[in-house]
């Protein structure tokens, strides 16, 4: 065989290894494959090319096992979402990108530094360098954690029940552990790792079983889930807001009962622009006020984009905008209205916003990008995020509001010691595509991270109501008009993982600089004896 010939063969294997990669990842992924299991075998391929190219006598290997694990990458990002085009073509390409670059990453700088540390520790860096990176994308400001790997038993919650200790890291971890023990055991073929791979199996399982996803708790909550179908491309910001609040009105009255205790409204269901600082008479909080004098024990929570005026002598916050003319102040919220039956109206803003969308990364770098924002629910450009309240309460129940991508943070909540999970969202920017089921999908983890019961509000997309063990007890339909009623129980257990959240990445962080201070000395000392 000519030297060409070889090295084309090469190439087509290697190129072989780096598809098959990236196709088990999105294979495995909820709504994309559903090939759960494919998780515990999607990094080894990644492994075998890692292999061949160190085997390889050509130069530039590094570079190589860059662009291949890339390649991997990008069609694990691609296939999965790429219903984010659908609302920013900037957006998505930017998340494509950097999501696949933050992965790459953790591979390539493995590969860097393994000729300075043993194999042992190699394997080890590998593990806690991929969940510091997801413990970062989890906390800055270009946040994406779509693609977590703990994400992907989204709809499998049974073999995950143990996320009430570990949350979402814990399977990723998990996840990462796996792959390399069947690798070693596919290239090494010793029974050392098969013994390996069943304890570790076994460990998993009896940590699954030592949860407790039914306990049963006494008290209830009696909910209207109302679910308008608003178009958000054509009829959102086009119909009258007082019309689209009257339809809300009269879809929810066809299902209240006196026994009702709360209605949930989706994200940005009021349309008009509320000023906080005179809430109580605006005509939307009349209407609905109106409405409770019908059912005198209605609460109501719904979503709104507010406005807040920055009274005289009062601190400017960071996205405070400047009135035309003038030297007075505003904020801009995307926010949860909390109306109690017998109190005043209460608001809670949007904390984990959307990066590009609502908040600009890092706005010394990209405030030139603003024009290229989408409105995904609010008001396009940087939000408000300052709260003064975290929960909801009425009747000695506490209820947490998580508005849309908030829902995808389990380490948002916490130390939130609350009886309930209330998710408010607008799904219909990702049209009919597997998005707003993803998104659906992580709120079942979010349920059993907390242990509490979860309610879903969407403009469309899918309104459900959710168990503490992440089982669906209710859910709608893509495009449906609907409202649905439900009795979930609450619970004011605090969970090991509401208690500590994302400790597995701060443990990972921790390890990952000691390691790189290890690295770099043994660096120093290998040149300096050269």
């Amino acid at each position: 065989m000519s030297k060409n010939m070889i090295i084309f063969v090469i190439y087509m294997k290697n190129i072989f290894y780096a598809i098959l990669s990236g196709l088990f990842f999105a294979l495995s992924w909820p709504y994309t494959g559903d090939l759960t299991l494919l998780i515990f075998f999607s990094f080894i391929p990644l492994f075998l090319l890692h292999e061949n190219i160190e085997n390889d006598a050509n130069e530039n290997k590094h570079r190589r096992i860059f662009i291949y694990t890339f390649i991997s990458f990008l069609i694990f990002n691609i296939l999965t979402t790429y219903w984010v085009y659908y609302a920013t073509l900037f957006g998505a390409v930017a998340a494509f990108l950097i999501n696949s670059l933050l992965m790459t990453s953790v591979l390539s700088i493995v590969y860097r530094i393994r000729l300075f540390i043993s194999s042992r520790l190699a394997y080890i860096t590998f593990i806690v360098l991929w969940l510091s990176m997801e413990y970062l994308h989890l906390n800055w400001d270009l946040s994406w954690p779509w693609l977590t790997l703990g994400n992907v038993f989204a709809n499998t919650p049974y073999l995950v029940q143990w996320y009430e200790f570990t949350g979402v890291l814990g399977g990723s971890l998990a996840i990462l552990i796996i792959n390399l023990l069947l690798f070693k055991l596919m290239s090494k073929k010793n029974i050392y790792y098969l013994k390996a791979t069943f304890i570790f199996i076994i460990l998993l399982a009896v940590l699954n079983f030592s949860s407790d996803p039914s306990k049963s708790n006494l008290n209830k909550l009696k909910v209207l889930v109302v679910q308008p179908n608003v178009d958000p491309y054509i009829d959102k910001f086009n119909i009258d807001p007082k019309d689209q609040l009257r339809e809300f009105i009269n879809l929810s009255r066809s299902k209240l009962t006196q026994d009702i205790q709360l209605l949930i409204g989706p994200e940005t269901a009021l349309q008009e622009s509320i000023w906080e600082n005179n809430i109580e008479s605006t005509y939307s909080l009349q209407m609905l006020r109106d409405l409770q004098q019908e059912f005198p024990k209605l609460n109501i929570i719904i979503g709104a984009s507010t406005y807040k005026f920055f009274e005289n002598n009062t601190e400017l916050s960071s996205t405070a905008r400047k009135f035309t003319n003038s030297n007075t102040y505003y904020d801009v919220y995307n926010s949860a209205i909390f109306i109690p039956y017998n109190q005043d109206a209460i608001v809670y803003h949007k904390t984990k916003l959307v990066p590009g969308a609502e908040k600009i990364p890092f706005p010394l770098i990209f405030n030139s990008f603003s024009a290229l924002s989408v409105n995904l629910g609010g008001v396009s450009g940087s939000l408000g995020s300052k709260n003064e309240v975290d929960f909801f309460t009425f009747s000695g129940n506490k209820i947490m509001p998580l508005i849309c991508y908030e829902s995808i943070y389990g380490d948002f909540l916490t130390g939130n010691n609350t009886d309930i999970i209330c998710v408010i969202t607008n799904d219909g920017w990702w049209r009919n595509t597997s998005g707003y089921k993803q998104h659906l999908a992580y709120s079942r983890l979010r349920a059993i991270e907390q242990r509490k019961c979860v309610i879903r509000s969407a403009n469309t997309g899918i309104s459900a109501t959710i168990n503490r063990n992440g089982e669906i007890l209710h859910q709608t339909e893509w495009d449906e008009k609907v409202c649905f009623s439900s009795s979930l129980d609450l619970y004011q257990h605090q969970t090991f993982y509401n208690l500590y959240g994302d400790y597995i990445g701060r443990i990972s962080v921790f390890i990952t600089v000691i390691i790189f201070m290890t690295t770099f000395v043994n660096r120093k000392l290998k040149n300096k004896f050269i």
